[in-house]
């Protein structure tokens, strides 16, 4: 027929490797045919979908010429086979330096058959898969040392089509394992074809170039392999391949590394990175919700390394100075928000802490706690930030209101005004966040407190359940002096007095 398929390469690779190395009196380095996915990869590069020319033929083995002599480079040990070592000094020798758990994730990655280390036939994948990474990175980059977030989108974009044909034809062989594909980042990955959003590639860069706004090459291909790591893990979750996650495979995500949440706290997180509102968790905004989780997950030794299993408002202060949960980017470089005051901290212990006997307002959160508390913080900003008019940098007093009733608090007019004269000290007539996360935390608790008293009327509730006055009668509740108050009367009263003569 004047051409090959993929079953045929396989064996004419080898018989034409034996052929020169008998000649040559050396010992063949093909010592078995070569894998399906190897040949679908040299299929896709050289060929016109799974059959090869002999023209194409002969180019292609003209490239596993030059890939042998890189292979026996690298070998230094000249044991037909490439250790995670010698892996880690080719990516050096190639201008990117990877810490020693990269590269070992990026080589267990290629290793088929698990032995440790890569033979020939494996080092083709990955030579082959990287060199696409390379050339998408020239295209967009040229002499440029470092990508921003809208370079990355290209960059992404250009990954995506290059392995287009090889995820294809990787996923039409019924012989290739489905694992060897789930890793590739290609345009038919997913049933929907989808670019990745500004947002997720600012969080990749943010995440991976150090907190600044743009990554070099080393950093790019070390965030390569965690998007790797990450299409394997969300693959193995959407069984169905429609590129979405369900409320249910999101709860088997965390349960997988380590963290059984509630399931309202997992519908929660959901809707928080669910930002085309579908209902579900697309491979883009699962990357984005990993990149934030990521941070969080790394601070659960500081709850377990507690013998009460909880962290005091002093603590929490010190974890949002670790944890990246809001930030905003000035002038190309990336900041965190200042650090929450003390009280802002104490605040929202009491808020979502559990007394323990002894305490009248909860003096700590456990783990579980603390990321129901971040994800409220994380929610409240971007509420903050959608009405402030300086996109988040701060609020402006007179649109406190407004941000109060996103947050799902309507208040009166002048309960509104009176929260402003009384946090507003300093007449600068703006709020920072943490300012006003503290109005709402206070806000919230007294609406609590005043929801609990209006459906028992006829007895004292304070926030904390375990008191020991709960349930007492009001003394004289029937009395004369009794003054009923609605909720906006009760509000505008509580927030008469200015802060700064309470405190």
């Amino acid at each position: 027929s004047g051409s090959i398929d993929l079953a045929e390469l396989s064996g004419a690779l080898q018989a034409v490797q034996q052929s020169v190395s008998a000649s040559a009196g050396q010992v063949p380095l093909f010592p078995r045919p070569f894998h399906t996915a190897t040949c679908c990869w040299l299929c896709a590069r050289f060929g016109d979908g799974a059959r090869l020319t002999g023209d194409q033929f002969c180019e292609l083995m003209g490239y596993m010429s030059t890939l042998k002599h890189v292979f026996e480079q690298v070998d230094t040990d000249r044991n037909g086979t490439i250790d995670c070592v010698e892996l880690h000094r080719a990516f050096q020798l190639s201008g990117a330096s990877f810490e020693q758990e990269t590269v070992q994730l990026i080589g267990q990655s290629y290793d088929a058959d698990r032995n440790g280390t890569l033979e020939f036939d494996e080092f083709v994948q990955l030579r082959m898969e990287w060199d696409c990474y390379i050339a998408a990175w020239e295209g967009v980059a040229g002499m440029s040392s470092t990508i921003q977030p809208e370079q990355l989108a290209a960059i992404l974009e250009g990954v995506k089509r290059s392995l287009e044909p090889v995820g294809s034809l990787l996923i039409s062989q019924a012989t290739v394992p489905s694992l060897t594909s789930q890793g590739l980042m290609f345009s038919s990955m997913f049933k929907v074809s989808r670019p990745f959003q500004p947002q997720t590639c600012e969080w990749l860069i943010i995440r991976f170039g150090g907190g600044n706004l743009f990554l070099n090459f080393s950093q790019f291909c070390t965030m390569l392999a965690f998007l790797k790591e990450m299409k394997s893990a969300f693959c193995k979750l959407d069984l169905d391949r429609n590129g979405a996650l369900s409320v249910t495979e999101l709860a088997a995500a965390f349960a997988g590394v380590g963290l059984q949440l509630p399931p309202e706290l997992v519908a929660q997180i959901g809707q928080g990175f669910d930002r085309d509102r579908s209902g579900e968790i697309d491979f883009d905004e699962f990357i984005q919700m990993v990149v934030e989780w990521n941070d969080m997950c790394r601070e659960q030794a500081r709850f377990t390394s507690q013998a009460s299993g909880r962290v005091g408002a002093r603590e929490l202060q010190e974890l949002f100075g670790h944890v990246r949960v809001v930030y905003r980017v000035v002038d190309g470089a990336v900041m965190g928000m200042r650090p929450f005051h003390l009280n802002t901290c104490r605040w929202l212990v009491a808020k979502f802490g559990t007394p323990v006997p002894g305490e009248f307002f909860a003096e700590g959160v456990t783990w579980t706690e603390f990321l129901h508390l971040t994800q409220y913080v994380k929610d409240a900003y971007v509420k903050y930030a959608s009405i402030g008019s300086s996109g988040g940098n701060s609020l402006f007093t007179h649109e406190l209101g407004a941000a109060l009733a996103a947050c799902g608090l309507s208040l009166s007019q002048e309960a509104v005004q009176n929260i402003r004269r009384a946090f507003d000290a300093d007449s600068s007539g703006s709020f920072e966040y943490d300012e006003f996360l503290q109005i709402l935390l206070e806000c919230s608790l007294y609406e609590q407190c005043f929801d609990a008293r209006a459906a028992q009327p006829g007895i004292l509730t304070p926030l904390n359940a375990l008191s020991p006055i709960l349930g007492q009668p009001l003394v004289g509740a029937s009395g004369g002096n009794v003054i009923a108050l609605d909720k906006a009367a009760f509000f505008a009263l509580v927030f008469a007095v200015p802060r700064n003569l309470t405190r």
